[in-house]
């Protein structure tokens, strides 16, 4: 016999409505806020009843809500092995929390919170927010979002400060409705515009607290902590400190305020929020109860009166400090943060009335009103600890004092004198401006009109670095790039720089090369170097990681390299040949060559080392033989998704100059069934078209950028960029593929300006997908480690493409 198909799915459980129900009574009244209609044979149109008693097998359920289907197998594993095993932890759960006996709250405590965190995202509300967040998704793919972010709520809700309140002297009590977990946020009434269906107040708001009724008599109220200790003196849409979805949280379980007891008008006060975010359906033992409009006295603002907790607030806070058997030891603030850097980051005061050109308070190095003047307060970078631009700058001194570098020190003398103690110091203060609790998206620059911000996919390398940024630099406001240094905070002991320094030996002076060609770009804010979000949060590393690997499982790329990449290849070879003994290349070059003298092979091999000598990328020091003298060469560089990810969050383009990232951004970024946008077909013609020349040393860039003598290519490179964001109200393709043509000229003019040093020319292949490039994986991530407000797509890709690639710049 087959087994049954369940198909009727509650989305409010059956057995939770049941702690609704009147002593003795099997029926709920089940309101219905916006009820059919039907059309009668004679035409007339009439609305059927808006209130009925059901029982709880009736309410809150929609067929096929989360059945998928193929051909014509229904199949309901998502009701059953999903749900199934939360409603059945969670019914206990639920249970427990009501009893208050802490010996039944702490085994439960992380299966109530999986509970809610479900019964915030199953609801047709939460599923239709899920929607809003994507592009598209059809049944499959939201049943997949709809797992992937589950527990997203669950760190900030434990961090916070839990209340459960009792409506048992009150003569009305709590209702339920068809979305249970309900957000309220002081600031934010229902006709607030991100308050339309289906948002809710955004969780990481500082005012924004959850609601969620256990039973008739019984709510748990979940409240940010600086909200709850500083009420008054909050801006109440302002993110909270540390607000991070996903990461682990150590929490005190036993810490709860159940002290009050509710008037009827305070029970009132939330089953009116309640039914204001609710979307369809209401149910009491009451019916008189499912219109709380009708007696609540008040504003909307004066609900918060009800649901601030009075007292106990002693129980929440503080700072958590572990000691481990092995030594190890552990520390976490009241907001989950594990080390100290908000203390010693943290800016000097602000002033608080920003003139339009005075420096913007974000750090970007802008003026206030080019930067963050024009954008909402809990939209801006953080002002309270220092940016991205002013960590790279405090490091470029950190470098340049270890090494010597501002006492006179020469570059050979780094070369030569470059130790384990100055390569662990170096990377320890890297990774103290970047360690694991750094909340990177409240740093990054926001999206600006009118700017062509672009993410490089490619190595962050100095011998790339003329070609791959500087040189682009002219003709792109912005570039953002992966930071070269790895961070020790993530790496086993072995391939830690703090705690096997030797082997970074090499690679540390090429990265410091790179650091000190970009500090007067990252100085002038033209160029952002940030970490790989992977190298600070664990999980975030995780989930990027899993996301590559099943991208790429059934793809293989070719292993062979080809352009520069190659001759960066044979030039780390080269090096490492030519650092070999004296006595040792001696007998390599006796076996290549055995016709040779031995004076023309110490001919040879003087002239090796002396062409070592004027190689800024080499260690002058003996090399050590063996596994003592290895050297680990870290190449560091986005992938596909965090490329995709910084670049929806900054609001910016990406470009390459790598085969195999154009493929998989074409492959794996874009939705099924997008094409090309023919009507952008004339400017990518026109663009392909232009020849770009390139100026590879810095100091000239960096001098025509302040003159100013690229400002005509910029404004026409953020019209191309605003058109492409459909930021004008009629974008005229024909029009702009004209103003690109005639980029041309400007460039050869404004080039001629500068005198001639290192340049080449390069061409630009454009992608413009209709509707932009975004991946659904990539979309998860932004809203787990991002941001929940929605983020545009990325609007075009630029493949990079030289006139030479064989030897490099």
């Amino acid at each position: 016999m087959p087994l049954q198909v369940t198909r009727d799915n509650h989305y409010v459980p059956q057995w939770y409505q049941r702690g609704f129900l009147a002593l003795g009574e099997t029926q709920l009244h089940y309101l219905d806020m916006s009820p059919d209609q039907k059309v009668l044979a004679d035409g007339r149109i009439i609305t059927m009843n808006n209130l009925n008693r059901r029982a709880p097998k009736g309410c809150f359920y929609a067929f096929d809500l989360y059945s998928t289907h193929f051909g014509q197998i229904v199949n309901d594993e998502v009701e059953k092995f999903l749900f199934g095993p939360i409603d059945d932890k969670g019914s206990q759960a639920i249970r427990a929390f009501v009893s208050g006996d802490p010996s039944e709250v702490h085994p439960a405590f992380q299966d109530f919170f999986e509970y809610v965190d479900a019964q915030k995202l199953r609801t047709p509300k939460g599923l239709d927010w899920i929607k809003t967040r994507y592009a598209s998704l059809d049944q499959v793919q939201l049943m997949v979002e709809m797992q992937g972010l589950r527990l997203m709520h669950c760190r900030m809700w434990t961090e916070g400060v839990r209340e459960i309140v009792s409506a048992e002297n009150s003569e009305v009590k709590f209702i339920v409705s068809d979305h249970p977990v309900t957000f309220y946020n002081a600031s934010l009434p229902p006709t607030a515009a991100d308050c339309a269906y289906p948002n809710d107040p955004s969780i990481e708001g500082i005012g924004t607290q959850t609601v969620f009724v256990l039973d008739a008599n019984t709510c748990l109220i979940l409240t940010h902590l600086e909200y709850a200790k500083n009420p008054a003196s909050v801006n109440l849409s302002a993110p909270r400190t540390n607000p991070n979805f996903r990461g682990s949280s150590i929490v005190r379980t036993d810490a709860f305020i159940r002290t009050r007891k509710l008037s009827r008008d305070q029970v009132i006060a939330i089953n009116h929020l309640i039914k204001s975010r609710a979307r369809r359906f209401l149910a009491a033992s009451n019916r008189d109860w499912l219109t709380p409009e009708k007696s609540f006295v008040g504003e909307w603002g004066d609900i918060a009166q009800v649901l601030l907790p009075k007292d106990d607030l002693w129980r929440f806070g503080g700072e958590i400090y572990i000691g481990y058997n092995d030594g190890r030891t552990h520390y976490q603030d009241a907001f989950g943060r594990t080390s100290g850097a908000h203390e010693y980051l943290r800016r000097n005061a602000q002033k608080s009335n920003l003139q339009p050109n005075d420096l913007c308070g974000c750090g970007s190095g802008h003026k206030f009103k080019r930067c963050c003047q024009s954008l909402p307060f809990a939209d801006r970078p953080t002002w309270e600890v220092y940016g991205i631009r002013e960590r790279n700058l405090m490091f470029c001194r950190v470098v340049e004092d270890i090494l010597g570098l501002n006492a006179g020190k020469t570059w050979q003398d780094v070369q030569r004198e470059l130790n384990e103690d100055q390569v662990k110091r170096i990377y320890e203060a890297f990774g103290s401006l970047w360690p694991e609790d750094t909340d990177l998206p409240s740093l990054l620059p926001r999206p600006r009109n009118g700017i062509l911000r672009a993410v490089y996919l490619g190595v962050s390398d100095p011998r790339l670095i003329g070609p791959m940024v500087l040189g682009w630099l002219p003709y792109f406001d912005e570039v953002i790039l992966a930071h070269p240094f790895v961070n020790p905070v993530r790496l086993k002991p072995e391939y830690s720089p703090t705690v096997s320094p030797s082997q970074y030996k090499e690679q540390t002076l090429k990265n410091v090369l790179l650091l000190l060609e970009l500090e007067p770009f990252i100085h002038a804010g033209y160029v952002h170097l940030i970490p790989d979000p992977g190298d600070i949060d664990a999980q975030f590393g995780a989930s990027m990681l899993q996301m590559a690997t099943e991208r790429t499982a059934d793809s293989k790329p070719s292993s062979a390299l080809d352009g520069w990449h190659k001759a960066m290849a044979d030039d780390d070879h080269r090096r490492l040949m030519l650092r070999q003994p004296e006595a040792s290349l001696r007998r390599r070059f006796r076996q290549i060559t055995p016709e040779l003298s031995d004076k023309q092979i110490d001919t040879i091999v003087s002239h090796a080392k002396s062409e070592l000598e004027t190689d800024p990328y080499a260690l002058l020091q003996p090399m050590e033989m063996g596994e003592a003298g290895a050297q680990l060469l870290c190449f560091k560089g986005y992938g596909l998704e965090v490329g995709m990810y910084l670049a929806s969050l900054t609001g910016s383009v990406i470009y390459t100059d790598l085969d195999v990232h154009w493929q998989y951004l074409h492959m794996h970024g874009l939705e099924k069934g997008i094409v090309e946008n023919a009507q952008w077909a004339p400017a990518v013609k026109a663009l392909s078209n232009v020849e770009f020349p390139l100026e590879l040393q810095g100091w000239p860039v960096l001098q025509a950028i302040r003159m100013g003598r690229f400002g005509k290519i910029k404004v026409r490179s953020g019209t191309l960029t605003d058109a492409l964001l459909n930021l004008q109200e009629a974008p005229q393709p024909d029009k702009i593929a004209t103003q690109i043509s005639s980029i041309s000229e400007l460039v050869q003019r404004e080039m001629s300006k500068i005198p001639i040093g290192n340049r080449l020319t390069g061409r630009i292949g454009l992608s413009v997908p209709s509707g932009g490039f975004q991946r659904q994986e990539v979309q998860r991530l932004l809203l787990t480690f991002g941001r929940v407000k929605a983020t545009r797509p990325i609007p075009f890709a630029m493949c990079i493409k030289f006139e030479a690639l064989a030897t490099l710049p």
